[in-house]
């Protein structure tokens, strides 16, 4: 749609004299912001047609003999004469230069103009087209703008052109004025020996020496010069709104309060200025897909119905131009309406996606633009792009990968592989293959966009910025932080010089630098950071804008990871707050938010409060974005760990299991989403002591983990951790040391020696090492030192670490170095949970069998009773963790001999367990054994038999046939039978019991 350049300059004029009466500063800035709108959409539509142009005929080589002048640059170009100014003021200096070189000008003006004349003649094809010296408005403007107010270094006060017919006559007068000036030419700047030039326009520049005058020589192709004539004006907002290939109209709005935004829509559906036939696209570029929609399909059926007319050829061409535009424009609006993969706090996504009939309209488009424009235009490029995003954004990866493949191929071919316009495509490819997990392939594109950025625009363009900024993401990711950290910092140097220190784009910076902090455990960096990003983008787009939300977002979870829960749940409902407002309550970003609010809410135990955000949160994605979206299987993900923690496992596992279906059907069988599905599922089958089902998975994952990420990933050590416990908990500690050890080395080398992370390991390690070898006290000071330092000695995981070290050595008969630990432990949990939490139960649990094995039942029974009962008052009568309690309670008054008293509780503790952990769980094996010993004490035989058959089953299924404590399973069945009197029975038992024992013992 073209733009009438002369209307957009009486505009601006017009608003530069009566924007300061507006009453209405909305009204103002709107208009101001539209009119920026408009500027940027009229550069970036001549750079497509100075493009468009110089592809056609560069085509087969036809620019050839240009693209070898050769440029020629002094370091400094001065003009020769010097004027020399003492002891005056610097605006006097500065006039008086301006007269001095400008009435040089006009002394070397009429000589210059006779020579071009005169050399050009007998070249042909060939027009001198003479100018006037440089009005002193614009010499005093340039000087000012460019040169640091240095009129010297004003080339082109004096001036003319030479417009040529052909390239090859280019070339005949490009080389007669050069031999003919010979030493006096200074520079030679050639625009067309490069694939990119900033405005599009070519032409060469020759720059002799005319009467000691420094003068300018413009040799033009006819084509371009036609094009360029009297669009001066599109030159000057170029470069003083910073348009570049990078920047697109649709960016202005990332900056723009909503207000602002809603009163440019309003002056374009008044049709101010003309404006109304722009109001599709500026709904598009603002994210009003729906009023975009409608918009557009009224082109589309405009567009279609004036195809069928009789028309003559230049008319029929600009009617077919018009079809493709409207069926391209209409494709991207729906496509946009179909939310992509990754959702943060953004507009990109609003409505049901309507991905079929965008796609159908892309392809239809795609075909036009091919049979009109061949099959290695650059427009044939950006259609195959735009319908590789599209399948991108429904996770059909395999169809979107030859896609971008063509569209690179056609552009580095007809552009060149160093043009500019590569640095976006580069980008989208790389986080399409970043999605995918293919980091190296990802990289490298990165580093090239890098690369052509630097050379194009120079080590310090805010788009320079942009590109260090991506891939420094992309490298945070891959867990190599010491490459990060460097590329953020000077991104941020490069924005806070070219942007100033308040700008979004710096904003979006501190984020990124932020975040490197925090997944490196320095959260004391990280939060000045976050919070100096919040209050950049508050000041600068307003309280209420999503991009805000995301700020408030970072730093909720930053305070949740200092366990700063209340001031953590204020900023979360806050984010939650402006998403409702901003983008209504069924947007996937306030899905996003209310997932956000319920994992803090989880993290707190408050799981009644965390359910209903969840369920809201799943019921908005499966509406919005489909069934199968990889991002609803995160959520699924969620709530399923939400089950998982109150023993709701039959629920649980079924959203796993979905959830894994999803990613694997919309990323592949490879991808890290899927690798994370299945640690979450092995820890689940790992909660219901479903030992042998849950290794497998884990192998799984982590086998995806080290193929996409490599061997030395944090996220790899994680999962080599999860595996370790799984391990441990089967007594397979040698298998589980190795792992805990090379986790150690992963979290150590990549991390530091002093990470959070590594506590965990190092204790679960020294769990490993102690269990095996008793001795381990090293690590554990090591881990607890880490954490104090970190966390401060009264923290929670300090009490973590104390209890798991206290518990190894009760197990060890330590009584006296475990109870310090453990009372310690009891303080830290009380005054920061208070003395009713579940935790303080679990604690008391833990004393009371440290006094119990000591002999000591008469102190641990009251701690056993208080243990009891906060757990029925806090998580319910039918809680796992009750039925914990009263299988400790009874075995200590089977302990004192109150059997008769014991066996109720036992059988209140089996009932719970098979309602809440399943028939075949670890712990009712455990419980079985306990209540079947107790009735066989007590006679009861025949009662006891089946429970110690199903104790046996269960350790069976669960430990394999071989391991120990199958062994002591088949001796408890031996005594049995043997106090019945049935030796013969018990004697095969017996060998298979004895024989386990011999080969665990190794004899």
């Amino acid at each position: 749609m073209s733009i009438d350049i002369a209307e957009l300059r009486r505009l601006e004029a017009e608003l530069e004299n009566s924007c300061e009466e507006c009453q209405n500063p909305y009204d103002r800035d709107a208009k101001l912001n539209l009119l920026k709108f408009l500027q940027i959409k009229a550069v970036l539509q001549f750079e497509r047609a100075y493009d468009q142009l110089y592809y056609e005929l560069n085509k087969d080589g036809g620019l050839k003999c240009l693209r070898e002048i050769t440029p020629a640059r002094p370091k400094d170009l001065l003009q020769p004469k010097v004027l020399e100014l003492q002891d005056c003021h610097e605006d006097v200096r500065f006039a008086a230069q301006l007269d001095f070189y400008l009435a040089d000008a006009k002394l070397a003006k009429n000589h210059l103009d006779e020579l071009v004349a005169d050399i050009t003649k007998g070249t042909g094809g060939c027009q001198v087209q003479c100018a006037e010296v440089k009005s002193r408005a614009s010499t005093q403007r340039k000087a000012r703008k460019s040169y640091g107010a240095d009129v010297r270094k004003v080339a082109d006060m004096a001036r003319v052109s030479v417009i040529c017919d052909t390239p090859e006559t280019f070339k005949r007068a490009y080389l007669a004025i050069v031999e003919s000036f010979q030493g006096d030419v200074l520079r030679v700047a050639n625009g067309f020996n490069s694939d990119w030039m900033p405005s599009g326009y070519r032409d060469v520049k020759v720059n002799p020496v005319v009467n000691e005058h420094l003068c300018e020589i413009q040799l033009h192709l006819h084509d371009f010069f036609t094009l360029k004539s009297d669009q001066h004006a599109v030159y000057e907002w170029a470069r003083d709104l910073k348009v570049t290939t990078m920047l697109r109209a649709e960016n202005l709005f990332d900056f723009l309060s909503r207000d602002i935004t809603e009163e440019m829509i309003r002056l374009a559906q008044r049709n101010w200025h003309g404006t109304g036939r722009f109001l599709p696209r500026l709904q598009l570029d603002a994210g009003q897909y729906d009023q975009a929609e409608k918009g557009f399909r009224q082109e589309l059926s405009e567009a279609e119905d004036n195809k069928r007319g009789v028309e003559d050829k230049d008319n029929k061409e600009s009617r077919k131009k018009s079809l493709r535009s409207a069926k391209a424009s209409l494709g991207c609006v729906l496509g946009l309406k179909s939310p992509g993969l990754e959702h943060g706090i953004s507009r990109g996504h609003h409505g049901e996606g309507k991905y079929e009939e965008a796609r159908a309209l892309h392809q239809r488009s795609h075909s036009i633009f091919e049979k009109a424009l061949g099959p290695d235009h650059p427009d044939v490029a950006t259609s195959l792009t735009s319908l590789a995003g599209l399948l991108q954004s429904q996770g059909k990866y395999a169809e979107a990968e030859p896609l971008y493949a063509r569209s690179q191929a056609i552009q580095e071919r007809v552009l060149g592989r160093e043009h500019p316009g590569l640095i976006v495509f580069l980008h989208n490819w790389a986080a399409f293959l970043e999605m995918q997990g293919k980091y190296e392939e990802a990289e490298r594109l990165c580093e090239r966009s890098l690369a052509i950025s630097k050379k194009a625009l120079g080590p310090d363009h805010p788009h320079v910025a942009s590109s260090q900024h991506t891939l420094a993401g992309l490298l945070m990711n891959q867990g190599k932080y010491e490459e990060t950290g460097p590329l953020h910092e000077r991104s941020l140097a490069i924005r806070e010089k070219v942007l100033g220190p308040d700008h979004p784009n710096v904003a979006a910076t501190l984020i990124n630098l932020a975040e490197s902090f925090q997944r490196q455990g320095k959260l004391e960096e990280a939060r000045p950071l976050f919070e100096r990003s919040l209050l950049i983008r508050e000041k600068a787009l307003g309280p209420d804008h999503p991009d805000v939300a995301t700020s408030l977002n970072n730093l909720a979870c930053l305070l949740e990871d200092q366990d700063k829960y209340e001031e953590a749940g204020q900023l979360h409902e806050r984010s939650l707050a402006i998403c409702e407002k901003v983008l209504g309550p069924d947007h996937p970003d306030v899905a996003a938010s209310l997932n956000n609010l319920a994992c803090l809410l989880e993290s707190q135990g408050k799981y009644a409060e965390a359910e209903p955000l969840y369920a809201r949160c799943q019921a908005i994605q499966e509406k919005v974005l489909g069934p199968e979206h990889a991002s609803l299987a995160t959520t699924l993900n969620n709530r399923a760990g939400l089950l998982q923690r109150q023993e709701k496992y039959e629920k649980a596992v079924s959203l796993y299991e979905r959830s894994l279906a999803i990613v694997e059907k919309a990323l592949g069988p490879d991808h890290l989403s899927v690798g994370t599905s299945l640690n979450n599922l092995a820890g689940l089958l790992e909660s219901q002591g479903k030992h042998a089902e849950a290794e497998p998975v884990y192998a799984r994952c982590q086998a995806i983990e080290e193929g996409v990420l490599g061997p030395e990933h944090p996220s790899l050590a994680t999962t080599l951790n999860g595996r370790a416990q799984l391990l441990t908990t089967q007594d397979k500690y040698a298998e589980a040391e190795a792992l805990y050890t090379r986790c150690q080395a992963i979290v150590e080398k990549t991390l530091g020696p002093e990470h959070p992370s590594l506590a965990t390991t190092l204790d679960n390690l020294a769990v490993v090492l102690y269990k095996q070898f008793g001795q381990a006290r090293p690590l554990f000071e090591r881990s607890l030192a880490i954490v104090e330092k970190d966390r401060g000695s009264d923290h929670l995981d300090v009490a973590t670490l104390l209890g798991s070290w206290a518990g190894l050595l009760k197990d060890q008969g330590k009584f006296g170095q475990a109870r310090p630990l453990f009372e310690r432990f009891l303080a830290i949990v009380e005054k920061d949970e208070g003395s009713d939490h579940p935790r303080v139960a679990s604690l008391l649990g833990n004393w009371a069998g440290l006094l119990n094995t000591q002999g000591k039942c008469k102190e641990a029974a009251p701690l056993l009773e208080r243990s009891l009962a906060i757990r029925e008052n806090s998580l319910g009568p039918e809680h796992p963790d009750v039925a914990t309690s009263l299988k400790n309670l009874a075995v200590l008054l089977h302990n004192q001999g109150n059997g008769a008293e014991a066996e109720p509780l036992f059988a209140r503790c089996q009932a719970i367990e098979e309602k809440t952990l399943g028939p075949e769980h670890s712990s009712l094996a455990s419980t079985l054994n306990n209540r079947a010993y107790l009735l066989h004490k007590q006679g009861r035989t025949e009662e006891a038999w089946p429970l110690y058959e199903r104790s046996l089953a269960i350790v069976e299924k669960d430990l394999g046939p071989d391991h120990p404590r199958v062994a002591t399973s088949l001796k408890n069945l031996v005594d049995l039978l043997e106090s019945q009197g049935k030796y013969e029975e018990a004697a095969p038992l017996l060998e298979r019991s004895l024989a386990i024992a011999e080969k665990a013992l190794g004899s």
